[in-house]
Order: C-alpha cells, then structure tokens, then sequence
C-alpha cells in the first residue's frame, strides 16, 4: 500500500458515520477520495513549512553563535546565506500548486499523477524531518563546544538542495499535467 493510499484511507476513517455510509454511493465516492487527498495534499504541506520554519529559526541561532564566537566571519555568511536559502525553499512550498484540483477547474489531475504526487508530499515531509534533525543536532553540539561546525553546515546545505530539487520535480510534473 502506497503513502497515498494509506493517507487517503486514514481521511476516509477520520469522517462520521453518515460520511463513511455515503462513500458507497456511486459517484460519490470518488468525488470525496479526490476532495480528502486535497485535504491531506495541504495539510502535508502546512506540516513541511512548519518543521522548515524551526529549521529557520534554528539557523538564525547558529548564525548568531557563530557571529558570537567571533571565529570565522565566512562561515556566518555562509551560514545565513543557508538560511536565507532554507526561506525560499520555504516559500516556494508554501506557494506550490495542490496536487489536485476541484471538480468545476479547468485543469484536473489523474488519479495515477495524484498518487505521485502525495508521494513527493511524504518524501518532502521526511526531508523536512530529517532536515529539522540535523539544525537541532548542530545547535546542542555547538552549545556543547563543538567549534568545527564547517562539515555539519555543508551537510545542511546538501540536505536543502535535495529537498528542492524534490520540490521541483513535484512543479514539473504538475505542469506537464495542467499544460495538457
């Protein structure tokens, strides 16, 4: 079973009674799996901006250690200039396209397309998590002395990169969809 369907089961069994009963009319069901995987298509987004927002915040407060410290001005420079990559990052998910559009829209996306995408969704989710991991890490490693941070912020700016060219990807393939 695929995220996607385990998501849009989840949303299913989230709904009262009278809407469980009403998912085996003819039509309707349909109509409601595409209107869930909607729901959970926002709010999977919500949840990856929220972890990159703390992200972001845990950036800032490297960058101000850093700048504290007094050690190594460059590294502060790269280091907001992370977290001001970690931002556009944040704001181009923030303002991506749904993974799925109502039903009187002109542009529509295939179930098989919005199976795909959700799954982008969860990766996008995961990588957030991940990436959210590593700026916590680094934070309690720095307050505990570490000084050689030099490694761990490349790995942040690696990890930030896959996750955009994540993102990318999901906008490609949902303009492939809607240029049809």
């Amino acid at each position: 079973m695929s995220y996607g369907e385990t998501v849009t089961d989840k949303g299913i069994e989230d709904r009262g009674i009278f809407e469980r009963a009403a998912m085996y009319v003819p039509g309707y069901r349909g109509y409601r799996v595409k209107n869930i995987r909607r729901e959970v298509d926002k709010e999977v987004r919500r949840s990856v901006v929220r972890s990159l927002e703390e992200c972001k915040n845990d950036l800032g407060s490297i960058h101000r250690m850093i700048v504290q410290s007094g050690n190594n001005l460059t590294l502060a420079k790269e280091m907001e200039r992370i977290r001001v990559k970690t931002d556009t990052y944040l704001k181009k998910i923030e303002s991506a396209e749904s993974g799925y559009s109502g039903l009187w829209e002109a542009v529509k996306t295939l179930d098989k397309e919005l199976e795909e995408i959700v799954e982008w969704d969860a990766n996008l989710l995961e990588g957030a998590a991940k990436l959210k991991e590593k700026t916590s890490t680094l934070m309690t490693d720095m307050d505990n002395g570490k000084v050689d941070v030099k490694a761990d912020i490349k790995e942040i700016e690696r990890h930030i990169d896959e996750l955009a060219n994540g993102l990318n990807d999901r906008i490609k393939t949902l303009k492939g969809l809607t240029e049809e």
